[in-house]
């Protein structure tokens, strides 16, 4: 269903290219692909979104150990960062 490769990434129906900068976001609760660069990913309405949800299938599929990973904290909370 969801597959990843080091250049594109599948979510839902649409695969998206990997960048330079993009990132998975592990806050805790679940895991988020963002774009580095803050390009808009997704239309809804009137909204843009530069960061999707990811399902747990296809995070059971990404190689985090070839990944580099960052430890943050962004407001307030502990993060990690998986840069590709």
């Amino acid at each position: 269903m969801a597959a990843i490769t080091m250049e594109t990434i599948k979510i839902g129906r649409v695969t998206y290219e990997v960048k330079s900068g993009d990132y998975i976001l592990d806050n805790g609760s679940c895991y988020q692909f963002i774009a580095g660069d803050g390009r808009v990913l997704k239309h809804k309405d009137f909204t843009a979104y530069t960061s999707l949800v990811m399902p747990k299938t296809l995070v059971k599929t990404i190689p985090f150990i070839r990944m580099t990973k960052v430890n943050s904290k962004l407001s307030g909370i502990d993060c990690v960062k998986w840069y590709f």
